[in-house]
């Protein structure tokens, strides 16, 4: 599991024992990945490629080719299709998707938001 599929857990699932059950993840495990993600370590470690979501594996592997793709319209279904291609949804959806997310930005947000679910501890002011 990719750190950036625990950014966008957390993100979607809204808490910390939500993405920790579903996903067989500790606290620790959540924590270090939001940390890992929101300081953007990756940069530092240099990997062959970021992660599959995320905005900076868009900027490694450029802009989607689109000129051979089709949208096409089957009553409410949506489709991208293209020769050796296929997606779900409308081009607008698959443009967005391609691009990918901030997620270290999120991460950043995320840990703020959930400091207490993960480090159990409340500012004291």
């Amino acid at each position: 599991m990719a750190v950036g599929d625990v950014v966008s857990f957390v993100e979607n699932y809204g808490t910390v024992e939500e993405v920790s059950s579903d996903y067989a993840l500790t606290r620790s495990q959540i924590s270090q990945a939001l940390q890992y993600c929101s300081t953007l370590q990756c940069q530092i470690d240099k990997p062959k490629v970021f992660c599959h979501n995320c905005s900076l594996r868009r900027q490694q592997k450029g802009p989607l080719e689109t000129s051979g793709l089709e949208e096409i319209r089957h009553g409410d279904f949506v489709y991208v299709k293209g020769k050796d291609f296929l997606s779900f949804g409308p081009m607008e959806e698959l443009l967005s998707d391609w691009n990918g997310q901030d997620w270290w930005k999120i991460a950043a947000e995320r840990l703020i938001d959930m400091r207490i679910e993960l480090f159990g501890t409340q500012d004291q002011n």
